[in-house]
């Protein structure tokens, strides 16, 4: 019962649609898991979008070790004036006419102004954060910290929510959603195997000042994996500050999301399409077969009047209608055949019985003379014997139409066939001589031996039966031009008249009165049986041969091509 659950002829021809289908879709999600497993794992975003960072953190190193590091004032009152931060401006301000500078220049440092205006206008709005100590390890300048007040903006919430109705873009941003989530989650196992532990940015700018050289760290911060890129700000071989940029190092990945999306969309597609085709196809394929099986059940209803018109197609169905249509045609005349044979059967029966029940009659009859008496009986015995050779004959023939049925056949040359049967004297009362004469042609044919040589050894014994004493049989074989091999067997006796060449292979036709004892007139029409399961004819025609101007039977055989 459990392995039936599992073969799919168990269901009807629907069911076993759905259930392909459904395999279908299974090893398609199957794979597209699997491919979006790949995309994921050879996708090259974090590499590339690491590699810019570091081109970023390099070009604001180089931009403020040449721009950012000056001299400032150290700025200082005068008796006569406020305090000012432009030379020229004290000097005009205060009436100084010398030419001193009354303003001290500090080392040169990291300058603070100019290090905020270039992270400002440049680093704001990238998905990084950027930071610039100096070598005092003081934080100069932060872009999460630069936001002006003219940056907020008034929205509309309303117009955030998602609007259910638009499925499409509803769909493909749960899509993209739940793959973000999914690419995360593996990238973030990817990348726990190699976090580093106990990072602070103190101790890192520390040891970027200490070691001059870039320092890259990766860590778990809460529920996110942070990288951190220093590079120290360098002149003249001196640490004047450094640069810090710290980003989550996996975030959301819209462009491969839609990637997958597209490929996903491809994929219902094309199942859809699929199912849809796999429906009009089946649909195709049922109507069909239930048309021929209505058709098997009104063949079998003896009531049915009506013409049966079977599917006309080119494909297997059309074949399957043709051999089906064939096998009734086939069947219904094996039916009638044996209707016919039981007929005949019952015809040449009755005969004898009648023969048998009038001389039992007249046995009866006390007033019968002696010599009347034993002439019945002599009757009496010579009808049942023929009948007992009727009801062998007939059990010969039966069992030899059903054994064509059932035979096999294999690939004969025919010449090579008759020279290995009847190419020596065949021994006869009669002192009959068998001659054989073949050409040198190869003649293949597909038959079944046995039957053919009881078919030729019949009409052999046909022909000794009425051939006078000491005279010849001739058997001939050629091949024509229409792709048959002709086998003809003459003799010299009396000849059959041809007006009869038709009926001499009915079933219990005898032309031979005279010897109805000894031939029921089957052997024949067995022949023609045999011959016509060889796809090959057998008739009587007339003698071309001189020197056989008796009875002539031809035997055409259809010769196998080999390519």
């Amino acid at each position: 019962m459990i392995k039936k659950l599992f073969i799919l002829s168990s269901y009807n021809l629907t069911i076993q649609l759905v259930i392909l289908n459904l395999i279908i879709f299974f090893l398609g999600l199957v794979f597209l898991s699997y491919f979006n497993f790949n995309l994921i794992q050879n996708n090259k975003f974090i590499d590339n979008r690491d590699q810019a960072i570091k081109v970023n953190l390099s070009n604001i190193a180089k931009y403020l070790e040449n721009t950012s590091i000056l001299r400032v004032p150290i700025f200082q009152y005068d008796y006569r004036c406020r305090y000012l931060e432009d030379i020229d401006t004290y000097r005009e301000s205060c009436n100084v006419t010398d030419n001193s500078n009354p303003i001290e220049l500090s080392e040169p440092e990291l300058e603070k102004f100019t290090t905020e205006q270039f992270i400002f206008q440049n680093y704001g709005d990238k998905d990084f954060n950027t930071t610039i100590y100096n070598e005092n390890w003081i934080k100069i300048a932060d872009s999460s910290n630069l936001f002006l007040s003219t940056d907020v903006q008034e929205i509309n919430l309303s117009d955030t929510n998602e609007n259910i109705s638009n499925f499409p873009n509803f769909f493909d941003n749960i899509y993209i959603s739940n793959f973000n989530k999914i690419n995360n989650y593996i990238l973030v196992n990817k990348f726990n195997k190699n976090l580093d532990k106990n990072v602070h940015e103190i101790t890192l700018i520390i040891d970027t000042i200490k070691n001059k050289q870039q320092i890259v760290k990766t860590f778990k911060d809460e529920d996110s994996i942070i990288r951190i890129l220093t590079s120290p700000i360098i002149q003249d071989n001196k640490v004047y500050g450094v640069v810090l940029i710290k980003y989550k190092l996996i975030i959301n990945n819209n462009e491969l999301a839609r990637q997958s999306l597209n490929f996903f969309n491809f994929f219902l597609l094309f199942i859809l399409v699929t199912i849809l085709l796999s429906f009009i196809f089946l649909r195709g394929l049922i109507s069909p077969l239930k048309q021929l099986t209505k058709i098997t059940v009104l063949e079998r209803d003896k009531t049915n009047k009506k013409k049966l018109i079977y599917p006309l197609r080119l494909d297997e169905i059309g074949i399957l209608s043709n051999q089906i249509q064939l096998m009734s045609k086939e069947l219904k005349s094996q039916i009638y055949q044996l209707e016919k044979f039981s007929s005949d059967v019952a015809h040449e029966l009755k005969n004898p019985l009648t023969a048998i029940k009038s001389s039992i009659e007249l046995l009866t009859n006390k007033n019968i003379s002696e010599k009347n008496r034993s002439l019945l009986i002599d009757n009496f015995n010579k009808d049942i014997d023929r009948m007992n050779k009727l009801i062998s004959d007939i059990s010969h023939f039966s069992k030899t139409i059903a054994e064509i049925e059932i035979e096999n056949f294999e690939v004969v040359n025919i010449n090579n066939f008759l020279k290995q049967y009847f190419g020596e004297y065949l021994t006869n009362k009669k002192n009959i001589k068998l001659l054989l004469e073949t050409d040198n042609n190869t003649c293949l044919v597909l038959l079944n031996k046995d039957k053919l040589l009881q078919v030729i050894l019949n009409l052999i014994d046909n022909s000794i039966s009425i051939a006078e004493n000491n005279s010849n049989i001739l058997i001939k074989s050629n091949k024509n031009n229409d792709n048959f091999v002709e086998i003809k067997i003459y003799d010299q006796g009396k000849g059959i008249d041809l007006k009869d060449k038709n009926k001499i292979f009915d079933r219990f036709y005898t032309d031979r009165a005279y010897e109805r004892d000894q031939h029921s007139g089957l052997g024949l029409s067995i022949s023609y049986e045999i011959i016509n399961s060889f796809n090959g004819s057998i008739e009587l025609t007339k003698s071309d041969n001189l020197g056989f101007s008796g009875a002539c039977f031809m035997i055409k055989l259809p010769l196998r091509i080999i390519k």
